[in-house]
């Protein structure tokens, strides 16, 4: 719940910036476009959580194969590789 109510906050932050700084002039309800934002946000994140919940499990199946090595960097390079294979922006 708390993490929805910061996404909402950033979401509706994002919008008064943009249309303060002159990027976008909006042509709807400022809360319609925050809470579509907010949406796109959540959906980023949800995918991000997806795709490291995948690299972990990569890297256990594979944990044999990595002894000695740092496990977080090699989550982190996975979640790298599966970023770029789907075009998806870490």
């Amino acid at each position: 719940m708390a993490r929805e109510l910061d996404t909402q906050r950033l979401a509706m932050v994002i919008t008064k910036n943009l249309e303060s700084l002159s990027y976008v002039r909006l042509k709807a309800d400022e809360s319609k476009i925050a809470a579509r934002i907010g949406q796109i946000l959540s959906k980023n994140f949800a995918d991000e959580m997806a795709l490291h919940e995948e690299a972990e499990r990569l890297a256990t199946s594979h944990a044999r194969q990595m002894l000695g090595m740092d496990r977080e960097r090699v989550v982190q390079g996975i979640m790298e590789r599966l970023a770029r294979e789907r075009n998806f922006p870490l």
